[in-house]
């Protein structure tokens, strides 16, 4: 161990070592053709991001429990502002966890009086097993099996069943946990569906279209998906951008491996004095980006960065008003801090400005999530907030009273994350609410 070294051989070692790093490196950014070596080579490269995952998974707050502060423990459920006269007859569907099955579920639960109208606990498993994608990104069997996938942005069907994803496929299951249809690849954020009952995704490639980029590059792009699991249309954010002479806004930026971070892509129902049905609004939060895109035209009809930070959900509210929920994060900070509270930003078309009409309610309350977070306007004018890492759920009114609350908790009181929790208005989705309620499952 202590024999002295030739310095020739010092040096031989050391350029031999550089000369295949450089080598990989070369692999890594055009991987071989065969497949087998290909694959060898980005496992390799993932090496180094198992261990950091390892490392976290070991020393940081398990995937599914709150890690944002809160100010109080406080019960799995709903409360009801005793002072207010007004009941919702609507449902939410939630991300929660069974404590018998030792996994998550998601609840049709009333709002009316807080009682769980149906559970699902889709078979994760079998979609697992039928994913075939490898990538650098994420490996669903270790990181999304059952116990990991969080089931996010869960979206009630016509006949009772629900479509999820958690980076993982995209997947539709019936009102008793059974895979009717799933789509391989690696589907994030928000789901949604359009006037015609058409789905929109955000998806990512398993691996990178964008040349010269390294393994984990976050390729980013919109999909348009039928009931029955067909793919209708798919449009890249980078082609998007690039195509509408955009691109400076992230190729003009230093290099990330997650430059767009695509949050939401939002279908317009109705046409109005600025948008037409079938149009969408999308978000990219590392850009604060929101633009309005036209898919059969494949034109950009408006954009605006920067009136709301790092931000998540755009909704539309009227003919003439949409809403995002803000993140409002501190500038530079390394990791994402929220600067001071989150923000509902309203930003009026006719008017060409923004407003932050909840500011006083969001500081009192202290909402402060530093990733998600949804702000679903409702047709009287309240907010529904999602404050994701903290847990909690609140119907707001525009005077700043919280009308009820749902916090997602285990029964010792230990906060878990919501996962983009859905409003479900029974003036629109009773049937699936009936079949839903009345499915008969083993």
């Amino acid at each position: 161990m202590f024999r002295p070294v030739p310095l020739w051989l010092l040096l031989l070692s050391l350029v031999m070592g550089i000369v295949v790093m450089i080598g990989f490196g070369g692999l890594v950014l055009h991987p071989p053709r065969q497949k087998l070596l290909q694959e060898s080579t980005l496992w390799l490269a993932n090496v180094p991001l198992v261990l950091k995952k390892t490392v976290k998974s070991i020393t940081k707050t398990p995937r599914g429990y709150a890690h944002a502060s809160y100010d109080e423990d406080l019960p799995e459920g709903l409360w009801r502002n005793p002072d207010q006269p007004f009941v919702d007859d609507g449902y939410v569907l939630v991300r929660a966890f069974d404590e018998n099955l030792k996994r998550s579920v998601v609840r049709l639960i009333s709002l009316r009086d807080g009682a769980v109208v149906h559970q699902y606990a889709p078979d994760i498993r079998t979609m697992n097993s039928r994913s075939t994608f490898v990538s650098p990104l994420i490996d669903v069997r270790r990181d999304r099996d059952v116990r990991r996938n969080l089931m996010m942005h869960p979206l009630l069907m016509p006949d009772g069943g629900i479509v999820i994803h958690d980076s993982s496929p995209l997947a539709r299951f019936d009102a008793c946990g059974h895979m009717e249809w799933m789509i391989d690849g690696i589907f994030h954020h928000s789901l949604e569906r359009d006037g015609d009952g058409n789905l929109w995704a955000a998806f990512r490639y398993p691996k990178a279209k964008v040349p010269d980029v390294g393994p984990l590059f976050e390729d980013e792009s919109i999909m348009k998906v039928s009931p029955d699991g067909k793919i209708l249309h798919e449009a890249r954010i980078a082609d998007i951008l690039d195509s509408n002479q955009l691109g400076w806004l992230w190729r003009g930026r230093p290099y990330t491996d997650d430059p767009f971070h695509l949050n939401d892509v939002q279908p317009v129902l109705k046409s109005g004095p600025y948008w037409q049905a079938g149009d969408l609004f999308i978000s990219q939060r590392n850009l604060s980006l929101v633009m309005l895109y036209r898919p059969s035209t494949g034109k950009v009809l408006w954009w605006k960065a920067n009136f709301s930070h790092m931000q998540h959900d755009v909704s539309i509210i009227d003919d003439h008003r949409i809403a995002v929920f803000d993140n409002n994060w501190r500038v530079a900070a390394p990791e994402g801090a929220v600067d001071g509270f989150n923000r509902v930003a309203v930003y009026d078309f006719a008017t060409d400005s923004a407003s932050y009409p909840l500011d006083d309610v969001m500081k009192k309350l202290r909402v402060h999530t530093r990733a998600q977070g949804r702000a679903t306007p409702l047709p009287n004018g309240d907010f529904m907030i999602e404050e994701t890492e903290a847990g909690r759920l609140m119907r707001i009114a525009p005077d700043g009273t919280v009308r009820w609350r749902y916090i997602a908790a285990t029964p010792s009181m230990r906060r878990l994350e919501l996962r983009w929790s859905r409003y479900v208005d029974p003036a629109s989705n009773q049937e699936a609410i009936t079949l839903a309620k009345d499915a008969q499952c083993n």
